[in-house]
């Protein structure tokens, strides 16, 4: 059975952010800062040292990046309470990333700092002329040691304790998401079967058990085995057939988004097909799956269903990528301003 956008009351996005505003959510992963360098094109200045030219920042700033934006875009929705698990390093961006959850209102008790060779992960984007250049990565070559993974996986099976939902992030190769990291995952995950875990994984999906799958349709396909790559494109049947595939893999509802063409949600034989939501200007699609992981376990951590999940998180997201330059989020005004919009263009 597949549904296509099926047609709900002009009161679903209100339903969905009501269940949203009672979820306790617990976050973990790769929490990362976004640092964004506006660049000023001017190179008349030569370096006394080395002769070459002098990029000089005329401006900074930074944003929550990774499960630091799950967070972010939890409470942004009105989410009761979200803790974070996860680890930084004891540096200058450590202590920014863990300023701004602070900030956001997260409960940063179990964020550890206690491994002294670990960086925090930083995503830097030098912008010059309107275009961003290449980024630079820090924190690219971190390995969670023994010792930190059993302090992560402790205070997770704490937290997941006194939770609803638990997003489970894994953003980067060298994340705290190894192998051995998942392992302890699993264990967590199937002590607390009555919690909902939602999965978003980049590279190690199929590692996991027991949560419900939230992923693109490229990762949907490298899950299926299929050789993919950044310009593969996918066709909304064969996302379908992709996310039908995941779903009986796991047994669970499954989540497929598809950028600019919406959203797919697979639970048992039923399939619902949320469209793409019209977009006039330009977008900025960083952290919007980000946006989708955070609607998607406040909804679920409140008692709503997979498809009333999906919906909200496919608006929500619709609101991100409208705000360039920024890892943005998702407030409920935003939303329903869409949802309101939305309804007219049904009616």
């Amino acid at each position: 059975m597949q549904d296509h956008n099926t047609v709900m009351d002009g009161h679903w996005a209100r339903r969905a952010l009501d269940l949203a505003a009672r979820a306790r959510v617990t976050v973990f992963g790769d929490f990362a800062l976004d640092a964004y360098w506006a660049i000023d094109p001017d190179e008349s200045e030569l370096s006394v040292e080395t002769s070459l030219p002098v990029r000089r920042v005329r401006k900074q700033y930074y944003g929550l990046g990774g499960a630091g934006n799950v967070v972010a875009n939890l409470l942004a929705m009105g989410a009761a309470e979200v803790r974070a698990v996860g680890m930084a390093g004891d540096d200058l961006f450590g202590r920014e990333l863990l300023a701004r959850l602070g900030d956001v209102g997260a409960d940063t008790t179990d964020m550890l700092t206690c491994q002294e060779d670990w960086q925090t992960q930083v995503f830097a984007k030098p912008h010059l002329d309107g275009r961003e250049r290449n980024r630079m990565d820090f924190g690219g070559f971190n390995v969670p040691s023994p010792q930190s993974i059993e302090a992560l996986a402790s205070a997770l099976d704490f937290a997941a304790g006194r939770s609803d939902a638990i997003v489970l992030n894994q953003q980067t190769p060298a994340g705290v998401s190894t192998g051995a990291m998942i392992e302890r995952l699993n264990a967590v995950i199937a002590r607390h079967g009555d919690k909902v875990f939602v999965i978003d994984s980049r590279h190690r999906s199929g590692a996991y058990r027991g949560g419900l799958l939230k992923m693109n349709s490229r990762e949907a396909a490298c899950l299926a085995g299929e050789d993919v790559d950044l310009s593969t494109v996918i066709s909304g049947d064969r996302a379908v057939d992709l996310a039908r595939l995941a779903c009986g893999r796991t047994g669970r509802p499954v989540f497929v988004t598809r950028g600019a063409d919406g959203l797919i949600v697979v639970e048992n034989e039923r399939v619902h097909v949320e469209a793409g939501i019209r977009i006039d200007g330009p977008i900025d699609p960083v952290g919007a799956g980000d946006t989708v992981a955070a609607a998607l376990a406040a909804v679920l951590g409140g008692g709503g269903e997979p498809v009333l999940a999906g919906r909200l998180a496919n608006v929500a997201a619709c609101v991100t990528v409208r705000k360039l330059r920024m890892t943005g989020t998702a407030a409920p005004a935003e939303i329903l301003t869409i949802a309101a919009h939305m309804g007219s263009e049904r009616s």
